[in-house]
């Protein structure tokens, strides 16, 4: 058997091959991340003197130090934009900042926030407009300013939309960080974009008038969706000037699925927005054909799958076997010959969260047999680790990788399933 680094190993299983063992994913993109608050019990738990730094402040994710990376048994790596959200950056510095149970952290210095009476925080631009909101005792910012929320018009929306861009000062930083990840480290390297249609089209209008407006004025959002797609294309045209050529996997996102079904129907889905989806994702392989689209998609989609597979992606994350339809014996026997499963070794949503270690190493050993034959799965949770999810729970989950997930084992679990 050849000797495999993790890109190889990643790069294998994403060729849907067997490689020597599971590749797994620890933390590596803001949906399989950890929460900070998790984070900090998991590295008190491994003894480990770190520091825990947060560079993703509306989701609360840590930035994982590579020492515990490599005991996860972790194959992959973040490349950052230089502003992963609420447009903090990231080539500030850090500050320290105190968590919300008490425990010590360093955030980014560019994040500002305010706190409220009422004990919430608030973001605001420079005019005093409150954009992002975080809840009194909650974890995570919304959205709270649509700025086409009463857009009747095209002329509405060229006047109000804000459209996404990257600026020399992100390119640069972007293809220093690149070059280093790919010649100094043994990692698979996927590029985070903040890419998304649906869930940019929910913030710009609102997500009632957002889902609304496709039903009662679908040639308004088809102005919305052209405009807002040849922006993304014209980023991603410079994005992957700067780092195509040192990435393996490239990362975009829309959330269509609830708990048990969807947020559009299959035909408006179909009609709407996979049109725009095809046009990026087919930009994205003409120009970097090399390239591994990842796309982040939650909830119970299974019905979505065969046009998402049509517009171009190759990988679907989070696979949340929790959510209605999304049986992973179902999802593979369908899909696994077109579609990388990127998650779905276990539920964060139910077993991490509620259940022991063992019941952990239990679901996680019979997802390895499912998955795993025959490559086109790549191993971790079904979304970011929850602060409820103990530590041990997190260290069974990985270390079942680690016992069960080398493929002359994997091939003896699958019989058994």
């Amino acid at each position: 058997m050849a000797d495999f680094t993790s890109r190889s190993r990643v790069l294998c299983a994403l060729e849907h091959r067997e490689p020597d063992r599971v590749p797994v994913d620890f933390a590596s993109t803001r949906s399989s991340g950890i929460n900070a608050l998790a984070y900090g019990k998991l590295i008190k738990y491994l003894k480990l003197p770190l520091d825990n730094v947060v560079f993703d402040m509306r989701q609360l994710l840590s930035e994982v130090d590579d020492q515990v990376r490599r005991l996860m048994g972790g194959d992959i790596i973040q490349l950052h934009r230089l502003s992963p959200s609420m447009g903090v950056r990231l080539n500030q510095g850090y500050r320290p900042e105190t968590l919300m149970d008490g425990s010590a952290a360093r955030v980014p210095a560019d994040f500002h926030y305010e706190n409220l009476p009422d004990g919430s925080a608030v973001i605001r631009d420079a005019g005093g407009t409150v954009l992002f909101k975080r809840a009194s005792g909650g974890l995570y910012f919304d959205d709270m300013y649509h700025p086409l929320e009463d857009a009747e018009s095209p002329d509405d929306i060229d006047a109000n939309i804000n459209l996404p861009g990257i600026g020399a000062e992100e390119l640069d930083y972007l293809a220093k960080r690149a070059k280093n990840l790919y010649e100094k480290t043994p990692y698979a390297i996927i590029g985070t974009t903040s890419v998304s249609i649906f869930e940019r089209g929910a913030k710009d209008f609102g997500y009632e008038n957002f889902l609304m407006q496709q039903v009662s004025d679908p040639d308004l959002i088809e102005y919305y969706l052209d405009k807002l797609s040849s922006a993304y294309i014209a980023m991603l045209d410079k994005y992957l000037d700067a780092v195509g050529d040192y990435i393996q996997v490239i990362q975009l996102h829309d959330d269509y699925g609830t708990q048990n079904s969807l947020l559009i129907s299959p035909n408006v889905f179909k009609k709407t927005m996979k049109p725009f989806h095809s046009k990026i994702h087919g930009f994205i392989k003409s120009k970097k054909p090399h390239l591994k689209i990842f796309f982040h998609c939650c909830g119970a989609i299974a019905s979505l799958i065969p046009d998402l597979i049509d517009s171009g992606i190759d990988i679907l994350n989070p696979v949340q076997i929790s959510a209605g339809g999304m049986d992973p014996r179902f999802l593979k026997k369908e899909y696994g010959k077109s579609l990388v499963f990127w998650g779905g070794a276990c539920s964060s949503q139910t077993t991490m969260s509620f259940k022991s270690a063992d019941a952990v190493r239990e679901e996680a050993r019979e997802m390895i047999g499912i998955f795993a034959p025959g490559g086109g799965f790549v191993f971790c949770q079904d979304h970011n680790i929850q602060p409820t999810i103990p530590p041990e729970n997190i260290a069974a989950l990985y270390e079942t990788a680690r016992d069960a997930g080398i493929y002359h084992i994997q091939q003896s679990l699958a019989k058994e399933n």
